[in-house]
């Protein structure tokens, strides 16, 4: 990667980190948690998933603390919906309500405007917007490799 790199990869990467701790901590009463926000997110993706199956996605929490918070996802706030698979009555499908794509929507529409003031302040040209459409979409893909449940370990 080379030390200049790695040095702005990492600086760039703390300032991110500082804005989304000061937006948490700006966040009115009753905004969704990160790993909320993320659970609507996977299912936005890959569609009804099993609570194990949504678990898998993050090997160092365990299913009951994955399952408490569908629950209020289900719940107190009515953003997916829980129902008994047909084929195996002792598994539960989740997936987004109406309201929960509502309210997915709005967080991307909220990243989206804070991405857009950081590009556009930094005024990249078109060559560069592409090379760095590129360079995403090939970390998206290796990161998805590594993010595979066969590939992560789980937590004892």
């Amino acid at each position: 990667m080379g030390p200049e790199l790695e040095k702005s990869v990492h600086e760039l990467a703390l300032r991110m980190r500082m804005i989304r701790a000061i937006q948490e901590e700006m966040a009115p009463a009753g905004a969704l948690t990160e790993r909320e926000a993320l659970i609507l997110h996977l299912l936005k993706e890959r569609g009804q998933m099993t609570v194990t199956q949504i678990a898998e996605a993050w090997p160092n929490v365990s299913e009951s603390t994955i399952s408490m918070t569908l629950t209020k996802l289900w719940r107190e706030l009515g953003l997916v919906s829980k129902t008994i698979s047909p084929e195996n009555q002792r598994v539960t499908l989740v997936e987004l309500t109406d309201k929960g794509r509502a309210e997915l929507e709005t967080i991307f529409k909220q990243r989206s405007q804070r991405i857009k003031a950081l590009f556009d302040s930094i005024n990249m040209t078109d060559e560069e917007r592409h090379v760095m459409i590129s360079v995403c979409q090939r970390g998206v893909k290796v990161l998805d490799q590594f993010l595979s449940p066969a590939r992560v370990p789980k937590k004892e």
